[in-house]
């Protein structure tokens, strides 16, 4: 809230008395706070959490007061105008403003008082028109509204971090690799720039896979529309829409064609965000408007842009170029080593069933990682929807290196620098043939900018633990 008032000399022991009753008010809080803790699955929790009506009165009468002080009301001097006024005049923007701080400090006041470590964002469990809903912070705080009279209650749905023991990190065991550049590397390297200079364009032919159909999507729950999207990208392969796993969309797609409608049955799976959904069986019905298929850069137009004579120049060049780059191979290999290593020795019990949010937290460290090494976008795009959909052993391998890494760096105490992230932004940017600053607008935009700094923070960890490992050669 944009509390009124005038410039003018601090009052040092009016604000450090203000203070103080802050801290009061807040221990307060979490002396009088009521929790209530529900298991909904493996590492995830239903938290309700209950702020007394005295805990909200004594907030908002200290807010009153504090305003009081420095409000300006027509007809009265600064801080005499009568509590009625200022009430009738402030008291929408002090009860919108005492929500939010309620909400936020009651969960972190929860957090603390059960001492539970939370792995991302809670999601607020919001009734809606259409039914109950999880919402983030932002939007939950539009339907939250503290009561006239009364406790205050609102629900959430949390994630905790596993706890475990690390490994011993010294000394872990691996083999100096032998890289051997081969033909096939070469020709693959030659089609993924070919890839990044290439585009999606319309054809009239049946769908094959990885094409994209653009299509409007209905979903269906017991015979009931549920929700709707106009003009959705949908790729020719297994996916998640809407965060329902959709395991044979490649096969209902495929032959489809402009004008055709498909459809799949699917099942709501028991972290959607609606929770009165959650179960039931359902349905997916595609209107097909266009087809959409990858065609690379033309060979001759590729060699001519890169200046090549032919197409064994080309090769010629990405393979003194991939030998040129042989250590960063080796030490991509010994990467590997590490990472096996804390994953094999190293007891973490993850879900049976891995959540959306689970499944996204995998999904972004796939994304950055092949963004790093110059993926095409086309591939990164297939990939993921691979591990969204069937690749359980690869999220669940993901998601506990994760969980493992964040601890390594918390032990070795590494941090990541704004010179580092650009250096790494400036190395992607090249791989892309992109300005640097499109790059990190795209990371920023797409929300993959604290993902990429805590992948360089994984990253430095492993090269940490490969330099104090023990080395041998490979035959």
């Amino acid at each position: 809230m944009d509390i009124p008032g005038a410039a003018g000399t601090v009052d040092r022991e009016a604000l450090d008395k203000a203070q103080a009753e802050q801290e009061r008010l807040l221990e307060e809080l979490k002396k009088e706070l009521q929790i209530g803790l529900k298991e909904i699955g493996v590492l995830r929790k239903e938290l309700t959490v209950t702020v007394p009506a005295k805990i909200i009165a004594d907030h908002m009468e200290f807010n009153y007061k504090e305003l009081m002080h420095d409000a300006f009301v027509p007809g009265f001097r600064k801080g005499r105008a009568p509590r009625r006024l200022i009430e009738k005049r402030y008291g929408h923007d002090v009860r919108e403003s005492l929500t939010t701080s309620v909400v936020g400090q009651a969960y972190y006041a929860a957090l603390e008082k059960e001492k539970l470590d939370v792995l991302g964002d809670p999601l607020f469990s919001i009734p809606t028109d259409s039914g109950t809903k999880l919402v983030d912070f932002d939007e939950a705080l539009q339907h939250l509204k503290l009561p006239e009279t009364g406790d205050f209650s609102y629900v959430c749905e949390i994630e905790i971090k596993p706890k475990f023991e690390l490994p011993e990190l010294k000394g872990i065991p691996i083999k100096t690799p032998k890289i051997e550049v081969t033909a096939a590397m070469v020709a693959e390297q030659l089609l993924q720039r070919r890839k990044m200079r290439g585009r999606f364009e319309p054809v009239s032919a049946a769908a094959e896979p990885n094409d994209q159909i653009i299509a409007d999507v209905i979903l269906s729950v017991d015979g009931q529309e549920v929700k709707r999207e106009d003009n959705v990208t949908v790729g020719v392969r297994p996916a998640r829409l809407d965060n329902v796993p959709l395991m044979n969309l490649g096969e209902v797609l495929a032959g489809a064609r402009p004008g055709d409608t498909r459809a799949t049955d699917c099942k709501v799976p028991d972290d959607y965000e609606r929770p009165e959904l959650r179960g039931k069986e359902g349905r997916f019905e595609f209107k097909i408007h266009e087809l959409k298929r990858l065609v690379p850069e033309e060979l001759a137009d590729f060699l001519k842009a890169w200046g090549f004579d032919g197409e064994a120049g080309a090769h010629d060049y990405f393979r003194e170029q991939l030998e040129a780059e042989s250590g960063d191979l080796a030490d991509r290999a010994k990467k590997v080593q590490v990472e096996e290593y804390l994953l094999k020795s190293t007891q973490l019990d993850l879900p049976e069933h891995f959540s959306s949010r689970q499944i996204d937290r995998a999904v972004v460290r796939r994304i950055i990682e092949m963004q790093q090494q110059g993926v095409p976008d086309s591939d990164i795009e297939a990939r993921i929807d691979a591990l969204r959909t069937s690749a359980k052993e690869q999220v669940a391998r993901d998601l506990k290196l994760t969980f493992v890494l964040e601890k390594v760096a918390e032990t070795l105490s590494v941090e990541v620098t704004d010179e580092e992230v650009n250096t790494e932004i400036a190395r992607m940017s090249q791989l892309y043939n992109k300005r640097f600053d499109r790059v990190r607008d795209d990371l920023q935009n797409r929300g993959l900018l604290s993902h990429l700094i805590t992948q360089i923070r994984e990253n430095k960890c492993i090269a940490h633990l490969a330099d104090q490992a023990s080395v041998e050669a490979a035959e």
